[in-house]
């Protein structure tokens, strides 16, 4: 499949994915798909259905924005750098996210995502316990890089 193709079909997926359509964006995945994220794997498209739900169901106002190196497609692989941004329980989050795509003809066969868990929570860490716990882990990583 020509790569610009691959680059349409994973710009479309996203959007949907974006606008919470749950069926829509399942009809992506090939019927074993591997959806491999922060949150956990899900294997086959009733997992990927599971997961989509939730975050349709607790991700609001999701939008997803192409960020520095974009969509790079070779053969039947991609990777798309973006900025994921909305609301999650009634508070904005964005953070930068990387997936890794493998095709199987026009179907996504698995997808890994990588992003900043910790760096959600402090956006999402609701009164002064939470955050103090989050901030307090985010101080602790900083001073073992230092």
């Amino acid at each position: 499949m020509p790569e610009e193709k691959i680059a349409g079909i994973m710009r479309e997926f996203v959007k949907a994915m974006a606008a919470g359509e749950v069926e829509k964006t399942l009809a992506y995945f090939t019927d074993d798909a591997v959806l491999t994220s922060p949150s956990g794997t899900y294997k086959g498209k009733e997992a990927i259905k599971s997961n989509l739900t939730a975050m349709s169901r607790n991700m609001k106002d999701m939008k997803v924005t192409e960020a520095g190196n974009g969509v790079i497609v070779q053969g039947d692989k991609a990777f798309f750098e973006h900025v994921i941004s909305g609301t999650y329980q009634g508070r904005k989050f964005e953070f930068l996210a990387m997936c890794a795509y493998e095709f199987s003809g026009e179907k996504i066969k698995n997808v890994r995502q990588v992003s900043d868990r910790l760096l959600v929570a402090q956006q999402a860490a609701k009164g002064w316990p939470a955050k103090w716990l989050v901030n307090m882990i985010v101080r602790q990583s900083d001073k073992a890089m230092k």
